[in-house]
Order: structure tokens, then sequence, then C-alpha cells
């Protein structure tokens, strides 16, 4: 699935009801190069940009995991300092020391509640725009911290009144491999929209 043809098919009247498409999970991935990265962030954008005008009246909402993760870091207090300072002064002492910290922050319920408290936000008002969709991307920073089947995983009991879209860089086969180096685990409840000239290139 090209970019072009998954913007028709977000388009699509019938497909912007979250109860149609994937009657078990509405969450589906976008699957593109890795070096496409750029490219796709700018498309990411135009996609919303093209969704809102008024022959499809879509708004979506747009999430960066890493700058999400970040900006949850910055809330959390730690002996009177952000927890994000106390993490990146314990890291300036010796590399590594704070990925498992890391790690459990990714997957705390904290930072999924505050995820979903921001798409809750957006998709409640009562408005002439249709909130059908939620673009999540950032996988590729917020590696090693938070892989995409352990968030999708997680996350899945939140999502509700939406479909979300997400952004994988890689490739799917057996497995998901990101960048098409470090294999994930399978969110096997996830529809896959793979561009298969992508997925040729990467063989």
């Amino acid at each position: 699935m090209t970019i072009n043809e998954l913007y028709d098919l977000l388009s699509n009247e019938d497909f912007q009801d979250p109860k149609t498409g994937n009657l078990f999970f509405p969450a589906y991935m976008y699957i593109y190069d890795p070096a496409k990265e750029y490219y796709i962030r700018e498309q990411i954008q135009q996609m919303k940009d093209r969704l809102i005008r008024p022959n499809t009246y879509v708004d979506v909402l747009i999430i960066n995991l890493f700058t999400e993760f970040i900006d949850f870091l910055k809330t959390r207090d730690f002996g009177g300092k952000t927890l994000l300072d106390t993490l990146l002064q314990k890291e300036l002492k010796g590399p590594g020391k704070v990925t498992d910290s890391l790690r459990r922050e990714a997957t705390r319920r904290e930072f999924l509640s505050n995820l979903n408290d921001k798409i809750k936000t957006h998709i409640e008002p009562s408005d002439e725009l249709k909130k059908s969709y939620v673009f999540v991307h950032g996988f590729g920073e917020i590696y090693p911290y938070l892989r995409a089947s352990k968030f999708l995983s997680n996350f899945e009991k939140y999502i509700t009144g939406y479909k979300i879209i997400l952004f994988y860089p890689g490739t799917a086969k057996d497995y998901y491999s990101m960048f098409d180096l470090l294999n994930d685990e399978n969110p096997y409840r996830a529809i896959k929209l793979i561009n298969p000239e992508d997925q040729l290139k990467s063989k």
C-alpha cells in the first residue's frame, strides 16, 4: 500500500467508522522503508491537513511516542528534580545505566493513561469534524524502551471510538523487523498495511 493508497483508504467514509474494518481490534500498522523516515513524517502531516478539508472533515490526532515520553518524564518529580533530569545525570555517569528504568517508565500505566487522556480530549468535542483516526509514530526514536508490539498489547484496552494507525519503519514477514535489523514480536491483532515496493527492496 503506497502512501497515496493509504490516504484513499482513510478518506473512505465506510472505513472512517471505527466499527468497520478489523471487527476485533481497530488497530492498523503502516509498514514502510526506514530510509523514508523523514518523507513519511512529512506525509503524515500532509495526510492530516488533507483529511481535515471540507470534502472529508476528518480531524486526525498525531502522536509522536518519543516526544510524549519525554514530556511525561518531565512531569514526574524525583527528589526535587524532574525524572528526566535525574535519569540524564545518571546516564552521564555510565552509558546504559538507565535503560531498565526507561523501559519500566515507557510501559507504566500512568504514561499510557496520559496518552489515553490526550486522545479522549481530542475526540470528545462535539462538532462537525469526525475524529476517526489517531496516527502514532516515533517507534524508531523510542526504541529500545518501547517496542510496537509492547505498546499495542498494553494500550489496546484504551482504544475505543477511533482507529489507531501505527507507522512502523521496517518490514513484516514472519515477524516484524524494525529498520530491517531488530526483530520484534508480532502484534497479531493489528492489520498490516504494507507498501509492496518497500518490501521487495528489503529482500
